[in-house]
């Protein structure tokens, strides 16, 4: 094993550095749009977009890969990142922005699918599993450092945006130095969405949902914290904290939903983080900022794990030989919800007020909670021993599914 992830290596460096760009930029957008005085409703529209990118990205990955190969795809799609990501160094105009934005989630999810499927292939039925946690591990890493690059300038200043491009030609070096080839990649048919739905209905709808949520809080999340003054180092350790519990909630909600019937699980989560949303407000108004990161590190670390929940409710109900197929189609619910979600969100957050950003997540939640419960009575529980092992996803989702565990494996 420790051979193995010493082959990694250049992959894993590539991976946090891009990730580190991602971080940066994910920031960036919203409050540079925000100090422009733009509109909550035209941010949102511009942060959905990413989504966009990421669902035809993830769609059309595999055959990339296969036509030109790991490092060409990888190189390739990470530099029409930075080249997008440096031209709105030169304009901050809207449309710049949104097109920026879409090309970042196609160059992200064509990116990943090429480090994932590396990953799966350079890797055995019995090391998936650790070389998948690693892999999470970094990931998180990157986007928790990466914005710490805030701190450097105003962000107001361009030269924030060159930084963040800098990053992403700077991801490409380690992979396309490394000699190893990469695998090959195999083109899997996605399974339809009313045939999941039969199969686990509670599974594709919290996929959807978590799409919306996930989305809605990670992406607006600056915006609501300018409200109230977080800014600058104070704005990289509020989104930190969100990322932490992203992190750290996933070990106790994975012991959990190991050993006790999930749909519970998934209900006291939705509950918790429900209260968790309408604490954040309570303390942002009340100027309580280190109990409102607290409340915002429960929230997103229970949301973070919504998705890998539901692909776990729906792997319950498949076959071994269904589970890629039908990956393919939770990862289309979830970028759907994805597209929903920041639009939708800053629609309430310009009718109303910036607070509508957690109001909104713990009214759906809510709702998905009471999905839970008319489920819980549709259909008993299945038995402990006989659940699929929860397995943490990456926040990037892209569509090379081979690296998760519980799908087969042909070494």
């Amino acid at each position: 094993m420790r051979q193995l992830i010493q082959s990694l290596i250049p992959l894993f460096v590539s991976c946090f550095i891009l990730l580190l760009g991602n971080g940066l930029i994910n920031v960036l957008v919203p409050v540079s749009m925000n100090l422009q005085g733009i509109a909550p409703d035209t941010i949102g529209f511009v942060l959905s977009l990413y989504f966009v990118g990421l669902l035809i990205g993830a769609l059309y990955s595999a055959k990339l890969v296969q036509r030109a190969g790991h490092i060409r795809m990888f190189a390739g799609c990470v530099a029409l990142a930075a080249l997008c990501i440096l031209a709105c160094s030169f304009s901050s105009s809207t449309i710049v922005f949104a097109m920026m934005r879409v090309l970042l989630g196609f160059c992200n999810a064509c990116a990943f699918t090429a480090m994932e499927s590396w990953l799966s292939g350079s890797s055995t039925s019995q090391t998936r599993g650790k070389v998948l946690a690693v892999y999470n591990a970094v990931v998180l890493a990157g986007l928790f450092g990466g914005q710490f690059f805030m701190n450097i300038t105003t962000p107001s200043d361009p030269s924030l945006f060159v930084i963040a491009g800098m990053l992403f030609c700077g991801a490409l070096i380690p992979i396309v130095l490394s000699r190893h080839p990469g695998p090959v990649v195999s083109d899997t048919q996605i399974m339809k969405l009313k045939t999941v739905f039969n199969r686990s209905p509670l599974g594709l709808i919290c996929c959807l949902v978590s799409g919306i949520i996930y989305s809605a809080l990670f992406n607006l999340l600056p915006v609501f914290s300018q409200t109230y003054g977080i800014t600058q180092l104070s704005l990289s350790w509020y989104m930190g904290a969100a990322i932490f519990g992203a992190f750290v909630l996933q070990f106790p909600i994975g012991y959990l939903s190991d050993r006790f019937d999930r749909r519970r699980v998934l209900f006291a989560m939705l509950v918790v983080s429900a209260l968790a949303d309408l604490a954040v407000v309570l303390f942002a108004n009340g100027g309580f900022h280190v109990p409102m990161y607290i409340a915002t590190a429960i929230t997103a670390g229970i949301i973070a794990c919504t998705y890998p929940l539901s692909i776990s409710e729906t792997f319950d109900k498949l076959e071994g030989h269904e589970m890629v197929s039908a990956m393919g189609c939770l990862i289309l619910a979830f970028a759907i919800g994805g597209i929903i979600g920041p639009y939708s969100t800053s629609l309430m957050m310009a009718w109303f007020h910036n607070d509508m950003l957690f109001y909104v997540i713990a009214v759906i939640q809510l709702l998905l909670a009471v999905f839970v419960v008319i489920r819980m009575t549709a259909r008993s529980a299945l038995p402990i021993d006989e659940q699929e092992q929860f397995v943490m996803q990456g926040s990037v989702i892209s569509s090379a599914s081979e690296l998760d565990p519980r799908t087969p494996h042909h070494d």
